[in-house]
């Protein structure tokens, strides 16, 4: 056809139909609309495709969330806390061996942003991971522990028996992220390459930003989006197989970072094997949540449904064949769950001494604990069949460094002094206000009024005390109701109970935090549910009998249960018991060291949490263990750092907690660091149905496990033994609001 025909035809067709023509010259003009988009403002693009149905959701997956747009930041510090600079850097980045990010280090180091730009954008880059959450960190090559850019003053640390080394992040990755060294997966035989894991240190190291200034500590919740995290690295790699200039600058990078050229046609075959890899479990776990009619909550900034994953990687993930992806059973595909209990990541500090951690109050023992959630973060492990050189429950986790977190966290034993006037934590403290408000001197916000503080003390006696207990560092407190110290082996009221405020197992001292049931303190149950009701399967090949397990090995006494399957925290209690005892025969460990990282404490469920239920299965009745959920109330040392508020993270402020549980706020952000200190806690919004900024999650406490109802002050009732569930006193006044506020800044 020639061009005069041509351009004839093309006539004839606008003539003929101009309709169809302008549908085409939209669907052009949408496409290259989009193509643009994509290219240089992605993110934007997939909010956009959220709100269409169908198809467009389908790009959305395709393309990364919006991030929060970066704080300015002028300077950072860290709050002294009794760690030197060196044992904090230790802290951050030592490796309890997981593999978290499911690419080779170096590839990590290589990949872009999932951001279309015309030139190359690192993942690693501290502005880019700031957005996610992550705090920067400088490169162990250059470490300073008086480095102005990072916030280190070197001060006097914890004493201890060894002395903190400089752990390698020679790419000054952020807090959080250490790298595991290469070697032999004990479930495949085959050696792995370097690969970066998380640390406790990622989820538990908070920072609070104020007029420009970072104010980072130890121990505190993180606000990093783990979520988008794994999106990211997901996304990274589809665009370097999918566009090919992507793919050669990623070679190239990572040719500059070996040293050496790469067979980039392997690389590619790897790097698609890597892809597939991901996209196949994530379709495999999308079609079973369709097939349970369920879809997982949106744990967004600051929080992770932390059980459940950890229950979907020990008893789902970790069955899977390495290479095909099967599994071993077909009934294995019930353990997996979808994340619906998503909590805050807790404050650490004093953790190690109190007698029950958890929200839920369900682990005694603190090395299981914490090697429970070195798996949960994906440790390698052998939980599929032994084999020469390989033992079932052989792992990658370093135990030796996890008991070191613990005695770095714990110090010594505060019962070392005599008198309770010389007692106190040593190993990492709260924060306190006043070191924070001594970098903004002058700024009427963080100014406290003493005599506002002396009236909210009287209030935190009157309603805080019966399950926070004394506070732990106040010393006129302890001045003016002696008895009730938190230092205080017995408090009258306890011992009325028949309960001690301190308990002694093997020599070492432990704080007896009160516990409530759920249903007494009124707040979301999610969490609770899941150590209650989760059950799974677990192969005959594995040989575990959670309950006999668990009576023989610690006497726990456990009562019987003739459920099909055992509850999931027995079940996870056994694996990680004895994951713990396969570390200790692989390394050859005196009966001594066994006994310094195992601590005097048992293995075994918090027996309050037992109750005997009856079913009806196959026509007769049967015995059956289940749980009552408890929730365990902490000191207040240091509340004032660790907004959001209550276990899930629901409400914003200080401020807001102390209102009638229906006055808080329904709707806030979630994302920023920024810090209110006049209500204490996150910036709010000025109106309910206000829009988040770009990148920030808009939590809706309407949502299931966003309740924020419970812990409340309400009503006119002052007898304790008659409020309803969820009320723990009277409503406070305005002034009474501002005087408990006040002393609250203090502790």
């Amino acid at each position: 056809m020639g061009a005069v025909s041509f351009n004839s035809w093309v006539g004839g067709v606008v003539r003929r139909w101009p309709h169809v023509v302008a549908l085409l010259f939209a669907i052009v003009f949408v496409v290259v609309a989009s193509t643009g988009m994509a290219y240089f403002v992605p993110e934007k693009l997939r909010d956009a495709a959220l709100k269409v149905k169908n198809d467009a959701n389908l790009v959305a997956q395709l393309l990364p969330a919006t991030l929060p747009a970066p704080s300015k930041i002028d300077s950072a510090y860290w709050l002294p806390q009794n760690w030197t600079a060196r044992q904090r850097y230790w802290f951050h980045h030592t490796s309890q061996g997981t593999a978290t990010i499911p690419v080779p280090y170096r590839w990590f180091l290589a990949l872009e942003r999932p951001e279309l730009s015309v030139r190359y954008t690192s993942l690693t880059d501290n502005e880019y991971l700031r957005r996610l959450g992550f705090i920067p960190s400088p490169s162990s090559k250059d470490f300073d522990a008086s480095s102005p850019a990072y916030g280190y003053e070197d001060a006097k640390g914890v004493s201890s028996t060894w002395t903190a080394s400089t752990p390698d992040n020679a790419n000054g990755l952020p807090v959080g992220f250490a790298i595991l060294k290469g070697g032999v997966d004990p479930t495949t035989g085959g050696f792995y390459e370097d690969q970066i894991g998380l640390t406790c240190a990622a989820c538990h190291t908070g920072h609070l930003e104020y007029k420009n200034v970072s104010i980072r500590y130890d121990g505190g919740p993180a606000m990093v989006n783990l979520g988008e995290v794994e999106r990211v690295i997901g996304l990274s790699i589809g665009y370097a197989l999918i566009l090919p200039w992507r793919f050669e600058r990623f070679a190239d990078r990572l040719e500059s970072i070996q040293g050496r050229s790469v067979d980039r046609k392997k690389l590619r075959g790897d790097l698609e094997l890597a892809f597939q890899k991901i996209k196949k479990q994530k379709a495999a776990n999308d079609s079973l949540l369709t097939k349970q009619g369920v879809t997982d909550l949106d744990e967004g900034f600051g929080r992770l449904d932390a059980l459940n994953r950890i229950g979907n990687q020990v008893f789902y993930t970790n069955f899977l064949d390495p290479v095909t992806g099967e599994l071993p059973d077909p009934l294995l595909k019930g353990n997996f769950a979808r994340n619906d209990a998503p909590v805050s990541f807790p404050p650490i500090w004093d953790t190690p001494y109190f007698l029950w951690a958890q929200y839920d109050a369900s682990v005694l023992n603190e090395l299981v604990r914490n090697s429970g959630e070195a798996l949960g973060v994906s440790a390698k492990i052998n939980m599929r069949a032994p084999a020469p050189g390989r033992p079932l429950f052989e792992s990658s986790i370093h135990l030796s460094d996890i008991a070191g977190f613990e005695e770095l966290l714990r110090g010594t034993d505060p019962f070392s002094s005599a008198e309770a006037s010389g007692r106190k934590f040593d190993g990492l403290v709260a924060p306190r206000w006043k070191d924070a408000q001594n970098r903004f001197r002058g700024d009427p916000a963080w100014a406290i009024d003493e005599n506002l503080v002396e009236k909210g003390r009287d209030l935190y006696r009157s309603h805080c005390f019966e399950c926070h207990r004394g506070p732990v560092n106040d010393p006129a407190f302890d001045a003016k109701w002696p008895e009730d110290s938190f230092w205080k082996p017995e408090n009258p009221d306890r011992s009325a109970k028949g309960e001690k405020n301190w308990v002694e197992i093997g020599g070492r001292h432990y704080f007896n935090v009160a516990q409530l049931p759920v249903n007494v303190i009124g707040t979301d149950r999610q969490q609770s549910n899941v150590l209650t009701t989760r059950r799974v399967h677990l192969p005959e090949a594995l040989g575990l009998n959670p309950i006999d397990d668990l009576n023989k090995a610690w006497g726990c006494g456990l009562p019987a249960d003739n459920a099909a399957n055992p509850l999931f925290v027995l079940a996870l209690m056994d694996v990680v018991g004895k994951t713990i005892d396969q570390w200790n025969l692989a390394n050859n460990s005196s009966e001594k060291t066994k006994q310094q990282m195992w601590g005097p404490r048992k293995n075994c469920q918090n027996p309050r949490a037992y109750i005997g239920a009856r079913v009806r299965r196959n026509g007769k009745d049967q015995d059956v263990l289940a749980l009552e959920p408890q929730y365990r109330a902490r000191p207040l040392d240091g509340v004032w750092a660790t907004a959001p508020y209550l276990h899930n993270g629901s409400v914003p402020t200080l401020k807001d907690m102390l209102l009638p549980q229906g006055r808080r706020p329904s709707s806030f952000c979630i994302g920023s660091r920024k810090f209110d200190p006049i209500n204490v806690g996150l910036v709010a919004k000025v109106r309910a149905n206000d829009a988040c900024a770009a990148g920030l999650t808009d939590f809706d406490v309407s949502l299931l496990g966003n309740s924020n109802r419970g812990h409340s002050f309400e009503g006119q009732e002052t007898d304790k033994s008659k409020l309803p569930p969820g009320v723990i006193g009277p409503e406070l006044t305005d002034t009474e609001r501002r005087a408990l506020l006040e002393y609250l800044k203090t502790l």
